[in-house]
């Protein structure tokens, strides 16, 4: 689905950076509190990358699984890590500046298996906390259930439309 969306947003000119979160050894926050004087993480490792980019970027997709009703460890790891960034904005009370005229907006893609009706509120959650802390806002998302295989989201057309409409919106919010 991600893939979809980034074809959406390609598709009207936008810049796109896919990263996947398993090519990054991105540690968990340890709440050293090394951030405290400067907002900045200490512990150097894959979320260097990001730091930057949360600091820069109008817009983030967030894809995950659903694992356990939880988006997976990855990319709470990586949520978590940007405690550094909820350190600099509601301690430090620096803001992220934003360009003239944008608007800073966040979205989330998920999956899960269990077919459950609130398999998604955890994941919901934690984008919408997420971006929060980024300044940006929750935007939408596309969250589609019972697929179990890897390739079961290409048996509905639905979804991937609406992820591929979803990378639309993202590159031309409203």
């Amino acid at each position: 689905m991600l893939d979809e969306a980034v074809k959406g947003a390609l598709s009207v000119g936008a810049r796109v950076e896919k990263a996947a979160l398993c090519d990054f050894k991105i540690a968990a926050c340890v709440e050293c509190y090394g951030c405290a004087r400067t907002g900045r993480c200490v512990v150097n490792d894959g979320f260097q990358k990001f730091y930057a980019d949360f600091l820069a970027v109008d817009r983030i997709i967030l894809a995950t699984p659903v694992f356990f009703m939880a988006a997976s460890a990855q990319a709470k790891a990586l949520v978590d890590r940007c405690q550094c960034l909820w350190v600099r904005k509601y301690r430090l009370k620096t803001r992220i500046e934003l360009r003239p005229g944008a608007a800073r907006c966040g979205y989330l893609i998920a999956s899960a298996a269990s077919g459950l009706p609130d398999s998604f509120d955890c994941a919901r959650k934690t984008a919408l906390y997420f971006y929060k802390t980024l300044d940006m806002e929750f935007a939408g998302d596309v969250c589609v259930n019972k697929l179990e295989g890897k390739h079961d989201v290409e048996k509905s057309p639905g979804a991937l439309k609406s992820a591929f409409d979803l990378g639309l919106a993202a590159a031309n919010p409203v």
